[in-house]
């Protein structure tokens, strides 16, 4: 029914009412002498006009007061004047009640209605899509949801549908269960991360939250969902980006090995040829003795014993080239940082005693074992020994000195300090000697990466790597690293 023809059937229906009204207080007033209760009849009119139309529709109280009075004029009331008067004052105070009454609710409900059709605005126009589901059906979405699940156009192929056909099959159990959790508070609001399934069957990562609410006068549940597929991509890109980063940090590191073993090829070539020549002259003098019978059986298993010794000497500098070559998987295990370092400094012993260096170890008490990477930490301290031999070629004094200890009120409480009396550098190169490619040395001696790699790999282990030096006074180089939760034991070396 439109605005006017229901105006005009409330018009007649209340012209109606007063004529009966008027007809009603005449008659029982001039024929039966008695209007005491046939007169509040009046307050039907009254009320239902100040009811549609407010205090404009109490304006009708004036008929039957004008009626009354003009019965009291003419003397056709039983009544005295001041009781119509009396009737007359309530008729106008009831209409002006609830026409009041009625202005103010009618003002009340224009606001309501402006603010839903303003929170409807809102929720049509939000960039986060709206659910309302009841008994798992959806009642409601807003345009988003429609443009996320559906085709964007219209809610029609959303709206009626089960909730559970729009969430990925795997991530229902685990919304299940969340759900649960209503039935111990059943106004518990819920926030959950899961995939969603477009009407395409494209999946879509959605950050959801979920409370009870009243939709239509009935209680229902209504979900706010923020897509975040862009945000899951970009993490899965993220991960990938990082681990293709490491996995060229640590084919740099393996090139860098490499390049130092380049560089020790003479003085590995020396360190061979000792137990080579060995070798070969305890043989041949074992071979002289029998074939000249020139000495007893127990000579010859004198030099081939000596043989044998060479020969695991020898295996031992094989095995230490073949350790520092090895590219392996990161694996963070227990171990002992002495042991890395006694390794290291035997590796590189035939550099130091061709450059003239002296190597001076002082390990503190106990074992200090720290999580790690046995071959990447190595490969740091490698490095600065390495560095501290180049430091040192042109100094007069040459003396590595190699320190540990432990630090039990610090977080990384395992220290190693390797410190030269080499040429040193200015304090302030302290900070640029971790940045990629930068170095001290000369033209053509080292990548710069040295430094940069030890750095990554030391914070790769929580750790921290310190620098300080002077000119022509040397440098020291201290790392700290955390050390293994107690009583974890160092991992033996596999060969």
């Amino acid at each position: 029914m439109t605005d006017s023809r229901r105006d005009t059937v409330r018009a007649v229906i209340v012209t109606a009412l007063l004529v009966a009204c008027v007809a009603i207080v005449t008659l029982v007033n001039t024929r039966w002498r008695e209007a005491t209760v046939l007169n509040h009849f009046a307050y039907l009119p009254i009320a239902i006009a100040a009811t549609w139309w407010g205090r404009r529709g109490a304006l009708v109280a004036l008929i039957p007061v004008a009626t009354l009075g003009l019965l009291d004029v003419l003397g056709m009331t039983p009544a005295p004047s001041w009781t119509d008067a009396v009737r007359g004052a309530f008729f106008l105070a009831a209409g002006g009640v609830i026409g009041t009454l009625s202005d103010r609710l009618r003002a009340r409900g224009a606001v309501l209605r402006a603010s839903e059709a303003n929170l409807h605005a809102v929720i049509e126009a939000s960039s986060t899509g709206v659910i309302v589901y009841r008994d798992d059906r959806i009642v409601f979405v807003n345009r988003r949801i429609a443009a996320l699940l559906g085709d964007g156009k219209t809610d029609d192929h959303v709206v009626g549908r089960s909730i559970w056909e729009f969430v990925h099959p795997e991530d229902q159990p685990g919304i299940h269960v969340l759900l649960s959790q209503r039935a111990d508070d059943p106004l518990a609001a819920l926030r959950y991360e899961y995939r969603l399934l477009r009407m395409d069957g494209a999946i879509v990562w959605c950050d959801i939250a979920s409370a009870p609410v009243v939709f239509d006068g009935k209680p229902a549940i209504l979900v706010s969902v923020y897509d975040v597929t862009d945000k899951h991509e970009a993490e899965e890109r993220r991960l990938e980006l990082l681990r293709r980063a490491r996995e060229q940090e640590d084919q740099l590191v393996h090139s860098t090995r490499l390049a130092e073993l380049g560089e020790m090829a003479a003085a590995v070539a020396h360190e061979l040829n000792q137990p080579l020549t060995g070798i070969r002259n305890y043989a041949r003098n074992a071979t002289y003795m029998l074939e000249n019978d020139a000495g007893d059986a127990q000579e010859v298993r004198g030099n081939l014993r000596l043989i044998s010794e060479q020969v695991d000497r020898a295996a031992r500098i094989i095995q230490q080239m073949r350790s520092l070559t090895r590219k392996s998987d990161r694996e963070f295990v227990p171990v002992d940082i002495v042991g890395i370092i006694r390794e290291a400094v035997d590796f590189l012993a035939a550099q130091f005693r061709l450059s003239g260096c002296e190597i001076r170890l002082h390990f503190g008490e106990g074992h200090p074992v720290v999580m790690g990477d046995r071959i990447r930490l190595e490969q740091v301290i490698l490095n600065l020994l390495t560095n501290a031999r180049h430091a040192m070629e042109d100094a007069a004094e040459r003396v590595l000195t190699v320190r540990t200890r432990i630090e039990p009120e610090s977080p990384q409480s395992v220290v190693v300090e390797i410190e030269d009396t080499g040429k040193g550098f200015a304090p302030d190169e302290a900070e640029k000697l971790f940045r990629p490619f930068y170095s001290t040395k000369g033209p053509g001696r080292g990548t710069g990466l040295g430094l940069s790699i030890s750095l990554s790999i030391i914070k790769e282990h929580d750790g921290l790597i310190e620098a300080w030096g002077q000119p022509d006074q040397g440098a020291r180089f201290t790392v700290r690293l955390p050390a293994a939760p107690p009583g974890s034991r160092a991992t033996e070396v596999t060969t």
